[in-house]
């Protein structure tokens, strides 16, 4: 489940950036993006941590919180890593964030191939089209991480050209 993307081609001023980018050397955008996923990493996952109210969220989407940075695009990720009880997280995610009916019936097998069907229970928080965790947490994080982006980018490409100078 991805959380939300910062995509340069929102404004003329990471637009701007993104031109300024492409013409610095492969090592310093490297470093931009390395400098970029340290600082934001931990206001993503501060972030889905304020939000989350059960074991099963903090498990499935905050322990699995991570930030993919390019030269184009911050995108802030849960639940695209890792099990939980054997289960892909990508599985859980849905439930976790959106919630789900209780009285949803599930066909399953039993260990000995014997079919049959269960009510899924209380598993789930109550269904709520806006989420829970990671879609209110991206709409808070991404104007952060966007602010920062734009910063990391300036002051790194600044410090590298300072060490060329020298």
């Amino acid at each position: 489940m991805t959380g939300g993307r910062i995509s340069v081609l929102v404004s003329r001023d990471f637009q701007a950036l993104l031109t300024v980018l492409r013409g610095l050397d492969t090592e310093v955008r490297s470093q931009i993006r390395a400098q970029t996923k340290r600082v934001i990493l931990p206001i993503w996952q501060e972030e889905v941590r304020g939000r989350v109210t059960t074991r099963l969220q903090s498990r499935v989407l905050l322990d699995t919180a991570r930030v993919s940075v390019s030269d184009t695009q911050v995108i802030l990720k849960s639940a695209m890593v890792g099990k939980t009880a054997g289960v892909p997280n990508t599985a859980l995610a849905p439930g976790a964030e959106f919630g789900a009916a209780a009285s949803t019936t599930i066909r399953q097998r039993s260990a000995k191939g014997t079919p049959y069907t269960r009510r899924r229970g209380a598993v789930f928080l109550p269904t709520r089209k806006a989420g829970y965790v990671v879609y209110p947490a991206s709409g808070e994080a991404i104007i952060r991480a966007a602010k920062l982006w734009a910063q990391t980018a300036y002051r790194t490409t600044a410090e590298q050209l300072e060490k060329v100078t020298r």
